[in-house]
């Protein structure tokens, strides 16, 4: 072992004896039940089995005999080959998906399964995987209406596969992400309505984000004893509608049960099942959906026997579910990984909206210039560039113009540039902030002037009033606003003379775009039911109607707001994954735009970019996302709304 190995492993070692010694301290109200085991058959070399629910139908894996669909000794339907591991997940009332682990090859064979014709449907063989496949579990996703496969080959290395998408199969299973997992991983279970992954190994049992736009944590369930309660590793587990977690000890006797955690981070011991007169080597868990009851399946290999016992379960609960918005593009990725874009404005063409840019701000090396399939047309190399917006209508050397207006953090700097009526790009120059660590940035044509407001990370925001004299732009300080915390996102409703700023650990504020108009900012919506800090970016629409737009980035969802008093909550939605475009969803969005003047055949009613903070996607750094208005509009139900 080299001595980079032993510090890991010691580190590991330390913590885990760290969270013994606080499960150790929590009061052990546990419960121990006996199963009375229904044993159903017997199949040569059988490694798994799925019990049917609401039928008297079981599918079983066999090294020697395949899968085979039995109905007591009826095999009504079989398919050849070596089979170790299967698991299925209910696409209709008496439909299943079936994916099952072919031994011989290392690979996944995916099919459907119909209980009223007794026939098993292969789909696809999932081959594209580098991994000498040891061991998967499914996810139906009902919050992003996806369903896709985790596969690991038990040596920490895991794959996510989409493989349908809104009740329609991928031509070709997808790849989402790459994982890394515990050595040794021996099996997993979804928890689909919390989107949970649990991974058991030799150590205990961990749960993982399911969702690839969640956050990248995990926490430990249980752990082996001498770290834990936990007296041997679990060779299987299985998850319920509900949210409850089963584990099989290798002992073949014991099941381990938790209830639905309250909360992601939550440690709760477990009460124990027992199985009367029978070992297991495999578990499995089938109910119907809107029951609560459900049925463990067991397979001995060494015996070549599987079983069944019926348990009750707690009601599942009400999972409050936003609605999904697909994009319909996205620009070219950074050329760099990690936290590199940030901020985006639409520039609409005065004749020909087709033409339209977007730009975007890479936070490390400057601003870059798009077009509306994501093509990169322009890079400006300025340093780092934070946040960015522009408007029309402004005077430059005998011309009229739209002015762009970034943060630069390099210099603490308001970086501008112009653009000329064909989609040119080009450089203004730069001008003092006067503001110490320059952050958020927004922009607002008010009153026949120009205006820009930029803030810092102590809560403070100044207005400047923008000129032009002899080809120089000049920024004039024309007042501060004062927030208690950090702010970024601000967004002007320049026909109202309003400024929203977004104060990310707090909510959002209004005030008067007047700079003479020195009254407290009113405040618009806080952190709480629907926000989840931080607050990050703000984009507005027109129209008699405008929308406010914020990424609740906490939750990684959107928020959509009466932009006139009283300011009420109107919907949230989330931008899912689309697998047929080969387009993630959007996670730990800082920066978006909104523009309701560009209508194209792709965006009838306006165009939404959105940054996408954590693209999950293999190999693919940070980018922006093109959703149409439209389709958060119909989404949401704010279809009906004058805009």
């Amino acid at each position: 072992m080299n001595i980079q190995t032993l510090s890991k492993t010691m580190l590991t070692l330390g913590l885990l004896g760290a969270l013994s010694a606080c499960q150790s301290q929590q009061p052990q109200q546990v419960v121990t039940q006996t199963l009375p085991t229904k044993i159903q058959g017997s199949v040569e070399a059988i490694v798994d089995s799925w019990h049917l629910p609401g039928t008297d139908q079981v599918l079983t894996a066999s090294e020697h005999h395949g899968l085979s669909l039995l109905q007591g000794n009826v095999h009504k339907a079989q398919l050849p080959g070596t089979f170790k591991q299967l698991r299925l997940s209910a696409i209709s009332d008496n439909q299943w998906l079936y994916a099952a682990l072919e031994g011989s090859k290392d690979s996944v064979f995916v099919g459907t399964l119909d209980a009223t014709d007794a026939q098993l449907q292969p789909r696809f063989e999932l081959t594209q995987t580098g991994l000498l496949v040891d061991n998967f579990c499914l996810f139906a996703d009902p919050a992003d209406q996806t369903l896709s496969i985790f596969v690991s080959d038990g040596r920490g290395r895991a794959e996510q596969w989409l493989l349908r998408q809104q009740q329609r199969w991928l031509q070709a299973p997808l790849l989402l992400r790459s994982l890394s997992l515990p050595y040794d991983a021996d099996s997993c279970a979804v928890d689909p309505g919390n989107g949970y992954l649990y991974i058991s190994e030799p150590l205990g049992i961990w749960r993982y984000s399911a969702r690839i736009e969640d956050n990248p944590q995990y926490y430990p369930v249980s752990l082996v004893t001498p770290y834990g309660e936990q007296q041997a590793p679990a060779i299987s587990l299985a998850t319920s509608h509900s949210g409850e977690l089963f584990a099989l000890l290798e002992n073949g006797q014991e099941i381990l049960y938790w209830d639905t955690p309250d909360a992601a981070d939550s440690w709760i011991p477990a009460d124990t099942l027992v199985l009367k007169n029978y070992e297991a080597t495999m578990m499995n868990l089938s109910q119907s959906s809107g029951q609560q009851t459900a049925e463990l399946s067991f397979a001995n290999e060494q015996q070549g026997s599987y079983a069944s016992v019926n348990i009750a379960l707690k009601p599942a609960p009400t999972a409050k579910t936003l609605p999904i918005v697909r994009p319909k593009s996205q620009s070219q990725p950074a050329e760099q990984f990690g936290d590199a874009m940030d901020d985006p404005a639409i520039w609409v063409h005065p004749s020909n909206p087709a033409a339209s840019l977007v730009l975007g701000t890479h936070k490390k090396q400057g601003l870059e210039v798009y077009d509306l399939k994501g093509n990169l047309l322009q890079q400006f190399k300025d340093g780092r560039l934070n946040n960015v917006d522009l408007r029309d209508g402004f005077s430059w050397q005998g011309r009229t113009i739209s002015i762009v207006a970034a943060s630069k953090r390099n210099d603490d700097s308001l970086a501008f540039y112009g653009i000329e009526a064909d989609g040119t790009v080009f450089r203004l120059g730069t001008v003092p902030a006067g503001l110490n660590e320059i952050y958020g940035l927004c922009m607002a044509a008010f009153e026949g002037n120009h205006y820009v407001f930029a803030n810092n990370k102590a809560g403070l925001t100044i207005q400047y009033t923008l000129e032009a004299d002899k080809g120089k732009i000049a920024a004039l300080k024309a007042r501060e606003i004062a927030l208690r915390s950090q702010p970024e996102g601000c967004v002007a409703d320049d026909e109202r003379g309003r400024l929203f700023i977004g104060e990310e650990d707090v909510g959002i504020w209004a005030t008067s775009l007047n700079p003479t108009d020195n009254s407290q900012p009113v405040s618009v919506a806080k952190v709480g039911e629907h926000l989840v800090d931080d607050v990050e970016g703000l984009a507005l629409s027109f129209g008699k109607s405008p929308v406010l737009v914020v990424s609740s980035q906490g939750n990684n969802s959107y928020q959509l707001y009466e932009a006139t008093p009283p300011y009420r909550h109107l919907a949230g939605f989330r931008v899912g994954v689309d697998g047929f475009r080969g387009i993630d969803g959007t996670s730990e969005t800082d920066g978006l735009a909104l523009s309701t003047r560009l209508r194209t055949p792709d965006y009838p009613e306006g165009l939404l970019v959105i940054q996408d903070g954590r693209n999950r996607f293999p190999d693919q750094p940070q980018n922006f996302k093109y959703v149409s208005w439209q389709d958060v509009l119909t989404a949401t139900g704010l279809n009906k709304l004058s805009h």
